[in-house]
């Protein structure tokens, strides 16, 4: 299956570092992100490359998650590890803020997934796209609220 790729860019009004605090809480996702019912951490360790975490989305689904990349103040990217509900058979998020500003950061949000569905995922593929813009364009306003 071919893997898929969404961007999204949005520039949060917020300093690089406020923007950083919010997302390097890794465990604590649902404190701020509406998609988020709930989420802990699976284990020991909170932060960093090989931090893991379980969330249950909202309204149904559960992703589990590990810290593949971090580079402190400015990247972040996760694997998805198992998703249900999801359609999406494998995935990596990264974040990256532009650290240039001081009251505004621009910010994207890479998704690169394969959908489930074999041959079918190749037709379901721009639909899921369309889907996840929309979903990381809440996540990015609900990152801006949090911030603040």
């Amino acid at each position: 299956m071919t893997e898929r790729t969404v961007v999204i860019e949005r520039d949060i009004a917020a300093t690089p570092s406020e923007v950083w605090k919010v997302l390097a809480d890794f465990p604590n996702i649902a404190d701020w992100n509406t998609g988020v019912r709930t989420s802990r951490s699976t284990g020991t360790q909170t932060a960093g490359v090989g931090a893991s975490r379980h969330c249950d989305l909202t309204p149904a689904g559960t992703l589990d998650e590990t810290i593949t990349g971090w580079e402190e103040g400015r990247r972040l990217t996760i694997a998805i590890n198992k998703a249900t509900v999801v359609p999406i058979s494998r995935g990596e998020i990264t974040f990256l803020l532009d650290t240039s500003g001081d009251k505004v950061t621009p910010t994207t949000v890479e998704y690169r997934y394969a959908p489930k569905g074999g041959p079918l995922g190749r037709f379901v593929g721009p639909l899921l796209d369309r889907q996840l813009a929309k979903g990381f364009a809440g996540f990015l306003a609900d990152l801006k609220a949090a911030a603040k």
